[in-house]
């Protein structure tokens, strides 16, 4: 059994790289029984000129297209080897046998494919030692998701059309369609050093990738009539972020029709016909 570990990173200033490093040095002294390679996906398109240089044991590409989150995750998935593969931010802490975790949940409940490890790190409370479900930033967390590879191959990789904001609703979504269950798994400790942590220049990938998204201009005239309900007026001071909203809902359909098809899915996944969503979705 090997994992394989993509990390994303934008490498351009030493508070970056030394995040990247924080992550890599973590993750290694985590999982010491694991077999492992470690691929680094760099925005950077000016990596190998620079003066960073990542160690020999990390496989470093730089991909010529402009950054595009699920593509370049999708880069990795391709180069990867291992039958696990981890899908990363570089603002992670990998906490002892953060890993081992999941593959003991793996290997006792094969019906899972897909896991997220605990970001509530001082947490051992739970009375599960992990929980099914897709809510996001509940069971999906986007920073960090472990799956077989065959599930990516099975769903046809992570779709390009999300270039970062509802990257992982869409492939909580895509798991659901697909009857692919995801657990959040409680005993599994990965810290995501959030927005709030990170200081100055060791911004995070989040603040990092905004500064590499192509801006976005739409026509508000022509906008569809879910935009405007109650709660959204957020969505009207920020173009980009309208646009990764209305990518979402095109492809998942509307606000109310969506929540009616996932009520409908929710039912066939408790009785068994959870083969009936790639329909339903």
């Amino acid at each position: 059994m090997k994992l394989s570990v993509i990390i994303l990173a934008y490498t351009t200033t030493e508070g970056l790289f030394e995040m990247t490093m924080n992550c890599i040095n973590s993750l290694i002294e985590s999982e010491k029984q694991t077999e492992m390679e470690i691929i680094v996906v760099e925005s950077n398109k000016n990596y190998n000129n620079s003066e960073f240089v990542y160690p020999d044991f990390v496989k470093v590409i730089v991909p010529e297209e402009d950054f595009n989150f699920h593509k370049f995750l999708n880069i990795g998935v391709r180069e990867s080897k291992g039958e696990f593969v981890a899908l990363c931010n570089n603002d992670l802490i990998f906490y002892d046998n953060w890993f081992a975790r999941i593959f003991e949940i793996s290997q006792s409940n094969p019906q899972i494919k897909s896991f997220s490890p605990s970001g509530r790190i001082n947490d051992f409370s739970f009375e599960k030692e992990y929980e099914l479900g897709y809510k996001v930033r509940t069971h999906v967390l986007g920073w960090c998701l472990v799956t077989y590879k065959q599930v990516i191959s099975k769903i046809g990789y992570l779709d390009e059309t999300f270039n970062f904001s509802y990257a992982d609703n869409d492939y909580a979504m895509t798991l659901k369609k697909f009857n692919i269950k995801h657990a959040l798994v409680n005993s599994s400790k990965v810290e995501h050093l959030e927005r709030e942590k990170v200081k100055k220049n060791r911004i995070g990938l989040s603040e990092g990738y905004k500064k590499l998204q192509k801006s976005v201009k739409i026509n508000h005239n022509k906008l569809p009539k879910y935009v405007f309900n109650k709660g959204n007026e957020y969505l009207l001071e920020d173009d980009q972020g309208l646009s990764d909203y209305l990518k979402y809902y095109k492809k998942w359909g509307s606000p109310n029709w969506l929540y009616r098809k996932n009520k409908i899915a929710d039912l066939c996944i408790r009785y068994n016909l959870g083969f009936l969503n790639k329909v339903i979705l």
